[in-house]
């Protein structure tokens, strides 16, 4: 049964907070507005406060430093997990098969359509003429684009890829190639590993396709009032809509249980 957040709702225990970035942080303007900073700031100084989205390494370093998270941050959909507070330097990579990469970029450049991607780190677009094919990480486009040849078997081994559908800030639909069996859950589970906490402490908060893995691998795991169905049925509350304030009335609920 999914509980939906208010006032009356006692928080339950909290060690660690994760957040996704589209459609739960940030705005239509990929911008995330001053309360939300101010209160992320507030629960940061408490417990560990961290991103964990699909944006590739360089977009979620950009909104950790905004809101100067010391937290270990999970990017490329949780093929990459860096530490702030060791230079930003990567503590967990994975990366996808060389001849899927080379396969996928060929694709993509091939029919100029727009893409990112992230190896260790570096970012890569369309506009790009030299790429790395070795120790990629993310390769994400439009959906659009590459459904058509997703079903060919000549396209890409799918025996040793995953493909993660996700949305952006403005509804659009991306489809992003993973390392195999990689997601937001694997990292959830590796972060618990690393920062000594348990699973049923962690708080997580999303909205997407690429975010139940990571719901389902966090104790207390929250569904915006904007999500997808699929994330109703597996996390445990939900909150309304971002338009409707959704993200702060989360903040506030975490803060009285934090007793700020």
């Amino acid at each position: 049964m999914n509980i939906h957040i208010n006032k009356r709702l006692e928080t339950p225990k909290i060690l660690a907070a994760l957040f996704d970035l589209d459609g739960t942080l940030l705005d239509s303007n990929e911008e995330i507005p001053t309360n939300i900073r101010k209160k992320i700031g507030m629960i940061s100084k408490l417990i560990p406060v961290s991103i964990v989205s699909g944006r590739i390494f360089s977009s979620v370093l950009e909104y950790s430093n905004l809101l100067k998270l010391q937290s270990p941050q999970i990017s490329d959909n949780g093929a990459i997990i860096f530490d702030p507070l060791q230079n930003n330097k990567i503590i967990f990579r994975k990366s996808l098969n060389q001849a899927v990469a080379e396969s996928v970029f060929h694709l993509l450049d091939k029919n100029k359509f727009e893409y990112f991607a992230s190896a260790e780190g570096k970012t890569m677009d369309h506009s790009m003429k030299n790429k790395i094919y070795n120790n990629v990480n993310i390769i994400t486009c439009f959906y659009d684009d590459v459904k058509k040849y997703i079903s060919e078997k000549s396209f890409i081994d799918i025996s040793k890829t995953s493909l993660v559908h996700s949305s952006g800030s403005m509804g659009e639909e991306y489809i992003s190639f993973m390392p195999k069996n990689i997601h937001k859950g694997i990292a959830v589970n590796e972060y618990s590993r690393i920062l000594k906490i348990n699973k049923s402490d962690i708080f997580a908060l999303g909205d997407g396709m690429n975010d139940i893995e990571m719901l389902k691998e966090s104790g207390v795991s929250v569904a915006m009032g904007n999500s997808v169905e699929e994330l109703f049925k597996i996390s445990k509350y939900s909150t309304k809509k971002y338009i409707e304030n959704g993200t702060e009335i989360v903040l506030d609920w975490i803060l009285r249980g934090l007793k700020v």
